[in-house]
């Protein structure tokens, strides 16, 4: 196979900013290299002060959220408590008791909410052994701690929430449907009553027609019609065209010119001399022959 020619293609680094060739040694000196080794470690510290600092924010977030149902479950237990309806009899039935958590609400509210996960997470690596990572402080050990949230369990609340959200999608879905469906008979409705409303006044328009004969046209035969006459459509026939050829080329002939022979019989009475001509003469502008020519 022949070769061919090709440009030498050029490799940019994100860490380094800076370009060079693509090629395997210009790649491992590039990256073998000092400055682009300290590049790459801090930007993982970077990402990971980020990861951490985002970690603690969301961590805040959960546990003001938490205080806050908290509060909202201690607020309603006390209502069931202190109402003596039936569903408040059937709520305190079911926590174990009509009045056996009335001194302290804040226990019930503990026993309702749901368990907080454990701080150390179980990660896979790249092959396939697992370490655990701590989410408070990014810490990370090969050691297996007493508790810890495994992978499988991970699974199961990733797959938890996914059905949840599919849920969630679908009761929207099924909103927005019944909406559509109110508006259709909202629409419905109102045709019936603009029917109901036209059937009313054409039976009002008919009881007011008097009877007898109906009376009489004044132009019983019709009006008169101007007739126009429409120019005739063109019909597009749609055949090819022709291409307009160029006017032929003009010719000029060139003029012819005709020469009279004069001849002279006789150089006058006696002899015929000719002049000779002078070479060495400085006024006449007259290249000489010369031996070497």
């Amino acid at each position: 196979m022949t070769e061919y020619w090709k440009s030498q293609a050029r490799k940019y680094c994100e860490f380094c900013k800076c370009w060079f060739a693509d090629n395997k040694v210009s790649t491992s000196f590039h990256e073998n290299g000092k400055k682009h080794k300290d590049k790459v470690q801090e930007h993982i510290s970077k990402l990971s002060k980020k990861s951490a600092k985002d970690f603690k924010q969301k961590e805040k977030m959960d546990d003001e959220i938490k205080k806050m149902e908290a509060a909202a479950m201690t607020a309603y237990i006390k209502d069931v408590q202190n109402n003596a309806d039936l569903t408040s009899q059937n709520i305190n039935q079911m926590l174990g008791g009509d009045g056996s958590n009335k001194s302290n609400p804040k226990i019930v509210a503990s026993e309702i909410g749901t368990k907080s996960e454990p701080i150390w997470h179980e990660v896979k690596n790249q092959d396939g052994s697992s370490y655990y990572w701590n989410t408070i402080t990014s810490e990370t050990t090969w050691e297996q701690p007493d508790e810890y949230f495994s992978i499988v369990e991970q699974e199961k609340k990733k797959h938890k929430e996914e059905q949840a959200e599919i849920k969630k999608q679908n009761l929207k879905k099924e909103k927005h449907k019944e909406a559509i469906k109110e508006v259709k008979a909202h629409m419905a409705r109102e045709k019936m009553k603009e029917r109901a409303v036209k059937k009313d006044e054409s039976v009002l328009t008919k009881s007011a027609v008097d009877y007898g004969p109906a009376p009489r046209a004044s132009k019983p035969y019709g009006t008169w019609t101007e007739i126009v006459k429409e120019p005739a459509k063109t019909v597009d026939l749609q055949l090819p065209k022709t291409k307009e050829l160029p006017p032929p080329p003009v010719v000029v002939e060139p003029e012819k010119f005709q020469f009279k022979e004069k001849r002279v019989e006789t150089l006058g009475e006696g002899p015929v001399e000719f002049k000779k001509r002078k070479l060495n003469n400085p006024k006449r502008n007259m290249r000489q022959k010369v031996d070497d020519e």
